[in-house]
């Protein structure tokens, strides 16, 4: 087990999805964290049905990598009743999974 690992991801969901190689965590999580960051400055300006779709596949990409705030975030997102507050939170996580992705990356196993 990585000591580097935090509440934010489910370490033991990642491995079972990376088959517990570091380096291809490291690899997915580093990708998501760019997909995150294009995500939050599209969702700047985007209407409702585009908002909708990105968050769609925030969730998928989320659950997958076993990112449950980034996922709760996408699911608040994905209602017609969203606000700004949820992209802020979206963005403060993002910024505490950008950290975590370079301590991985730092140390990779």
């Amino acid at each position: 087990m990585n000591d580097s690992r935090t509440d934010l991801i489910d370490g033991r969901h990642l491995d079972r999805q990376t088959m517990g190689d570091p380096r291809l965590a490291a690899e997915l999580l580093g990708m998501f964290v760019v997909q995150l960051d294009a995500a939050l400055r599209e969702l700047a300006d985007a209407g409702p049905q585009r908002r909708i779709a990105i968050a769609h596949a925030l969730k998928g990409t989320a659950r997958s990598l076993g990112i449950p705030a980034v996922a709760d975030c996408a699911v608040a997102l994905e209602s017609p009743l969203a606000d700004r507050t949820i992209v802020d939170r979206l963005s403060r996580i993002t910024a505490l999974l950008r950290e975590e992705v370079g301590r991985r990356e730092s140390h990779p196993g």
